[in-house]
């Protein structure tokens, strides 16, 4: 019988040595000798290797030696964040939300976080574990994992969840819970970027209260407030409080004639031609559904014939700007240089 064995990565071990102080030596030891494993059998692909620690029996092994260890998350979530604050010597950056189901079969009964679900990518109801992330990003090379929330529905139709009170809060309390954690940890007050599930008043309302910039994508059930041509009436011939009518995204970028497109540049060193990736509008508006001014942002995918609108409280940004141009990398999955007005 043959007994597999590997030697702990030097690396390793250096990259969890400031876990010891949270850790007794024995559990020191068994981690590294689990992230060893995972590493070897991912064979140092980095995109293998973060497969790797989501996979059934990697969880598995985890959890196991998670709960046998009895260990404080909160301290080693705590030293994890100091780690990194020092590491990467943070500065300004980018705080991004988003969430992501964990789906499980019709069986599941008794995981924990588990809840039946509506999934909108598949339009139907669903057992899963619906999970909101904080990442942070500094607009390049840097991009980590900073905190979690499992979210709980109010009503629990689960057993495992049965008699037990569980404190209902939103996706975007959630994500609001965590910057102000992260915040409080050290991290600067960093651009908020998140999707529209996030751009509601609520949680707009939250990160004003916070005094923190913020690029969200926004649905287009929201309207932007115009001036009337005419003067509104009442019914008695007196002027009307509200001199505004409400038009759609759509019909009010339709009136601005100017528009900048975003891409690549031709490159003569490699040969590559010119690509276009978003022809792009943007105004200052006050909308029917979030108080303020904002800047709103029109981005047309001419490949996907796809538009996204885009809303940030930074009035002077403008889409040729840094800032703008990393929410169309962050929002979008690409990034372009400004090739044309």
């Amino acid at each position: 019988m043959k007994i597999p064995c590997a030697k702990k990565l030097s690396f390793v071990v250096h990259g969890f040595s400031f876990l010891e102080v949270a850790l007794t030596n024995a559990q020191y030891q068994n981690l590294v000798l689990i992230a060893t494993a995972l590493i070897l059998g991912a064979k140092f692909n980095l995109s293998e290797i973060s497969r790797m620690w989501l996979k059934d029996k990697s969880v598995s092994a985890l959890s196991e030696f998670l709960s046998d260890a009895k260990l404080s998350t909160n301290e080693m979530q705590q030293l994890y964040l100091l780690r990194v604050l020092h590491l990467y010597k943070i500065k300004d950056g980018y705080f991004l939300i988003d969430d992501t189901m964990k789906h499980h079969t019709k069986f599941c009964k008794w995981i924990h976080g588990v809840s039946v679900i509506f999934d909108h990518a598949l339009g139907t109801n669903l057992k899963a574990t619906c999970i909101v992330f904080l990442y942070y990003s500094n607009g390049g090379s840097k991009k980590f994992f900073v905190d979690f929330r499992i979210y709980y529905k109010k009503v629990g139709t689960m057993p495992w969840g049965r008699g037990k009170n569980h404190v209902h809060k939103t996706k975007y309390e959630l994500g609001i819970e965590m910057i102000e954690s992260a915040i409080n940890k050290g991290f600067p007050a960093c651009t908020v970027l998140a999707d529209s599930w996030f751009g509601i008043e609520p949680f707009i309302k939250e990160l004003k209260r916070l005094k923190l910039s913020y690029i969200i994508e926004i649905t287009t059930k929201n309207k932007v407030k115009v001036d009337c041509e005419k003067p509104k009436l009442t019914p008695t011939g007196k002027l009307a409080k509200k001199q505004y009518e409400l038009k759609s995204f759509k019909e009010f970028f339709k009136t601005l004639t100017s528009s900048q497109t975003c891409g690549f540049e031709t490159n003569e060193e490699t040969g590559k031609k010119e690509k276009v990736l978003y022809h792009v509008k943007f105004s200052t508006v006050r909308l029917n559904a979030i108080p303020g001014k904002h800047r709103l942002v029109e981005s047309y995918d001419p490949n996907k014939m796809t538009t996204k609108y885009l809303l940030t409280n930074e009035l002077t940004w403008e889409s040729t700007k840094i800032g703008v141009s990393k929410t169309l990398h962050f929002l979008c999955s690409r990034f372009g240089t400004i090739i044309r007005t």
